[in-house]
């Protein structure tokens, strides 16, 4: 315990100071090299993402947006923040697809989405945790093939329900990956102890809620990998241009955060 407590703070320091280098000169990564091959310019525009239903246990259905071949290898769970499925998410499902992941967006507000924070914080505090959970466990039945590896990533209030997805099926998920979402450092223990993918936490230095929520994680969670970059003077929502009327938006902390997602995505998924 002390000695984890020792070494946090270096764990911080070290990180911020690997991404002033990125942010100071983009380096040749092997994400970089993917995402070149790929075609995929810095602003790349992917116009291959489709609505689709997905069918639930219960036999009623529901909205998701997918991308990517049908037949891939790996599959990618991606789960919206509070807005729901807006133009970013959709640009998410879309790049990942571009890389050759086949990728579906589960739809949690069901049809529903926002474009200012408060009709945001409506739509998320009407959210039904029952049906989110049936809604969760119909993406992964929508993805899940022998043989297939998958990932779940979820941006914001999105991480949280990554990881839920992650600990429905944690046979099934090599990676899950969580950009400036929190609380799932509060998931009861006994769910988390079958965690076995390794966690990619992303976020920036002015954002204490997942910084907070990966430093308990790393502190209560030993034995369990988790990967934590912090972004120098990137704020909540930077990689959404809604949040907070676009005033958190960065560019440059939404490319590095690309740069480390497939980079990670590459080791963990073996594509």
């Amino acid at each position: 315990m002390n000695k984890l407590k020792i070494k946090l703070p270096v764990f911080f320091v070290v990180i911020a100071i690997f991404l002033n280098d990125l942010k100071a000169q983009k380096i040749n990564s092997g994400a970089d090299i993917v995402v070149e091959s790929s075609g995929l310019a810095k602003n790349a525009v992917f116009h291959n993402g489709r609505f689709i239903t997905i069918k639930r246990s219960d036999g009623t259905f529901s909205n998701a947006y997918v991308a990517g071949p049908k037949n891939a290898k790996a599959g990618i769970l991606f789960v919206h923040d509070f807005f729901g499925i807006s133009d970013a998410a959709k640009e998410s499902v879309e790049r990942l697809g571009a890389l050759g992941y086949c990728t579906l967006a589960v739809d949690l507000y069901e049809g529903k989405s926002a474009n200012t924070n408060d009709s945001a914080v409506l739509l998320m505090k009407a959210k039904d945790s029952t049906e989110t959970a049936h809604i969760l466990s119909a993406g992964i039945d929508y993805l899940k093939k022998p043989g297939r590896k998958l990932a779940a990533i979820g941006f914001s209030a999105g991480g949280i329900d990554a990881m839920k997805a992650t600990l429905m099926n944690p046979g099934l998920f090599s990676a899950t990956i969580i950009v400036y979402g929190g609380d799932y450092d509060k998931i009861e223990k006994s769910r988390l102890d079958k965690l076995k993918a390794p966690v990619l936490a992303i976020t920036g230095s002015l954002d204490n809620w997942p910084l907070q929520a990966a430093l308990n994680f790393l502190k209560n969670e030993k034995g369990k990998l988790l990967e934590l970059y912090v972004y120098p003077g990137a704020d909540h929502g930077y990689a959404q241009p809604l949040f907070n009327g676009g005033k958190n938006y960065n560019a440059e902390a939404t490319r590095v955060t690309w740069m480390l997602m497939t980079d990670f995505l590459m080791r963990n998924l073996n594509f």
